[in-house]
């Protein structure tokens, strides 16, 4: 019974290395796999993904099919109208709303996800003016080629 179960479970490591290989794109380019970075933009007040800002991450994540996801940093931001509190949570939302995204629509693991809220902070300049674009998260994605060896944490 124990060598059925050893089997099984060789069987089993086997069929996700393949499913691994398989996932490698055959127009795979290498130099494809570096890193990204790019804002999402929000409505005023809003947390949840709109069609351009999912089209956007669809679009960069497609771009890096096949390469190794080293780390993603998703930084949420918001403007300075509205309580302090309240803008840190919302700002806080849209990067754990996009990091779900990611992960939900394309598998890449949460695991090597970086999220970070700033709220309202830069949002006024020293002059006192508002900071125009501050309904928006900033996203850098890390990207290797797979078949190089995996940088060290």
């Amino acid at each position: 019974m124990k060598a059925k179960f050893v089997f099984g479970a060789a069987l089993l490591a086997l069929g996700a290395c393949a499913t691994t290989a398989r996932e490698t794109p055959a127009d795979f380019d290498p130099a494809a796999c570096y890193e990204r970075s790019f804002d999402i933009y929000f409505e005023r007040f809003e947390d949840q993904l709109n069609a351009p800002a999912r089209q956007a991450i669809d679009t960069v994540q497609e771009q890096l099919r096949g390469c190794r996801i080293d780390s993603v940093r998703v930084l949420g931001l918001a403007g300075a109208a509205g309580e302090t509190q309240a803008n840190l949570d919302l700002s806080a939302r849209r990067a754990v709303n996009i990091a779900d995204y990611m992960e939900r629509r394309h598998g890449w693991s949460r695991r090597n996800f970086q999220t970070l809220a700033a709220g309202e902070a830069g949002a006024v300049t020293a002059d006192g003016l508002d900071e125009p674009m501050r309904r928006v998260a900033r996203i850098a994605v890390h990207a290797s080629d797979p078949n190089t060896p995996a940088p060290a944490n």
